[in-house]
């Protein structure tokens, strides 16, 4: 029995004490609208890598899972915001990307489905129109319009929206214009990545995974990930690149003793990714300090900023976790998970043939495919990889706690306040 299975059976078996520990963790933090959740699943380990809490990628979504994931949207509303029938999406401002637009136009339809009304608004100080159109990848056009404020309200040119559903990470800034305004905002803007930090979050995930390794009665080392922070990094500086490689160095020898421990035939490599950014940019895979203090012009570019520019100055090293997942053509792929108030909404495969298995799998050349709950597909689509494992969705939803753990923290430090 495989590592997966073996989760997959305590998990059945202690079904009822995780789902109480699960809902005893969600009704203590309030728990993000929405998340996905870039999982990693080798032979000895699985464990997320990455956790966004303004998830794009709706688009990647099969038919099934865009069902499942209206229905939950709609009973979360229902609960939460019982008046709300307008929702203004706010997406990012991506001008050139028709995938990001399908996932716009994706999740529009997904909230139609249930009965909203739902238009898509944008900040923006350079817009001098009032609407723009854009293209999406399956050939769809978008109306996009300027959000504007009165007071303590905002609005679009024909449109009051009951609630401003974000899908904008917001970089750099906290906008003004979404600030102290009486319509409620979720996920809410304080928690965009100029304010969220990685190692924070990391922090939360692995000391709930250590609860829910005791639950499960396994070795907590199987579903936590060591993540550790360096602050202050200039990729263009010699001495701060020899810094990161000496840490990176430790890191390897710990992974290496606790590899020899365990009997983990691996060598142990660690990913180093800006503190605080998506998209899967800023990150490099090494196996030894010595490929940081070597890096060329061209990967200290790659380092040197994040998302919108932002420059990069704090990175975390985290652990590498190979994946042993591949399809049926030996291309190597990660789980992404999609959750609604830590529920499972759905998922899919990144596939990526230019990578091997101790890679960054999200950037170019990635793809996408469906996985499904059952053994026996659970999608009319005929290519779904495999099954969705219990460990996939039990190890997501630790993850969508953590998230809210850590927006608890950010907003509580004061985010996004002048």
């Amino acid at each position: 029995m495989d590592l997966l299975e073996q989760i997959h059976q305590r998990i059945i078996e202690r079904s009822q004490e995780v789902e109480g520990w699960i809902e005893k963790h969600s009704r203590r933090v309030r728990v993000p609208l929405y998340t996905s959740v870039d999982l990693r699943a080798s032979s000895y380990k699985i464990a997320p890598v990455d956790t966004n809490v303004f998830p794009a990628g709706f688009n990647n979504l099969c038919p099934v899972f865009r069902e499942r994931t209206a229905a939950l949207f709609k009973d979360y509303f229902h609960r939460n915001y019982p008046y709300v029938q307008n929702i203004l999406i706010v997406p990012e401002l991506l001008t050139r990307n028709l995938y990001y637009w399908e996932n716009i136009f994706v999740l529009k339809t997904i909230l139609e489905s249930v009965g909203f009304k739902v238009e898509i608004g944008l900040v923006s100080d350079e817009m001098r129109d009032d609407v723009i159109k854009f293209r999406t990848a399956g050939g769809k056009e978008l109306r996009c319009y300027k959000i504007r404020r009165k007071e303590d309200q905002v609005f679009i040119s024909h449109f009051v929206p009951d609630l401003l559903l974000i899908n904008n990470d917001f970089s750099l800034k906290c906008p003004e214009i979404l600030k102290n305004i009486r319509q409620p905002v979720d996920p809410p803007v304080e928690i965009g990545w100029h304010s969220r930090r990685k190692n924070i979050h990391f922090e939360f995930y692995n000391n709930l995974a250590v609860e829910l390794a005791k639950i499960l009665e396994i070795d907590p080392w199987i579903i936590t990930v060591e993540t550790v922070l360096e602050r202050d990094i200039d990729f263009d500086s010699e001495q701060d690149r020899n810094r990161l490689a000496d840490k990176v160095d430790l890191m390897i020898d710990m992974l290496e003793n606790e590899y020899k421990r365990r009997k983990v035939e691996q060598k142990p490599f660690v990913f180093v990714k800006s503190n605080s950014g998506t998209y899967g940019m800023a990150v490099i895979s090494v196996s030894s300090g010595e490929e940081i203090r070597k890096l060329n012009a061209e990967g200290r570019k790659r380092m040197r900023v994040t998302k919108s520019g932002k420059p990069v100055r704090d990175v975390v090293i985290q652990e590498g976790i190979p994946t042993s997942i591949k399809d049926t053509n030996n291309v190597v792929g990660e789980p992404v998970v999609y959750l609604v108030e830590a529920k499972v909404a759905g998922g899919f495969l990144r596939l990526n043939r230019e990578k091997t298995e101790f890679d960054n799998l999200n950037t170019r050349g990635m793809e996408f495919v469906c996985i499904s709950f059952g053994r026996e597909g659970a999608c009319e689509r005929k290519e779904c990889e495999g099954f969705f494992p219990a460990a996939y969705q039990v190890v997501s939803r630790v993850a969508s706690i953590a998230a809210g753990y850590e927006i608890e923290k950010v907003i509580k430090e004061g985010a996004c306040r002048d």
